[in-house]
């Protein structure tokens, strides 16, 4: 009875996973020289579309109020230099990648190229 049960609670919830799709709107790609201000415009990309990673959770906390810290003491950000961030690989190209849109990953491409500030 407990494998079955087993059985039918994965087929659930990957019923439930392969059922939802959503069309994603991918508006245009921020500029470059346009300041990306951390507190407003990357902790909402996080708070919103990276849910594992809180508390907890994998590695890094990208709770608000922790995130921050963790990006920078778990070294997945190089200032000035996204293309080496672990951060920027792994949501453009990398297995986060599906999880954001192209906007929202140029976006921390330009936060990092700014500096990385926490502002």
């Amino acid at each position: 009875m407990k494998k079955l049960f087993n059985l039918f609670s994965v087929l659930l919830v990957l019923s439930v996973l392969m059922a939802c799709e959503y069309a994603k709107i991918v508006p245009d790609n921020p500029s470059p020289s346009t300041p990306v201000i951390y507190s407003t415009e990357i902790q909402p990309i996080f708070t919103q579309g990276c849910t594992c990673h809180k508390s907890g959770g994998p590695v890094p906390n990208l709770a608000a109020g922790a995130s921050y810290q963790s990006l920078i003491d778990n070294k997945m950000v190089i200032a000035g230099d996204a293309a080496s961030s672990i951060l920027y690989q792994k949501v453009s190209t990398g297995s986060m990648s599906g999880f954001l849109d192209a906007s929202q990953a140029a976006l921390i491409k330009n936060w990092i190229n700014q500096g990385a500030l926490n502002n």
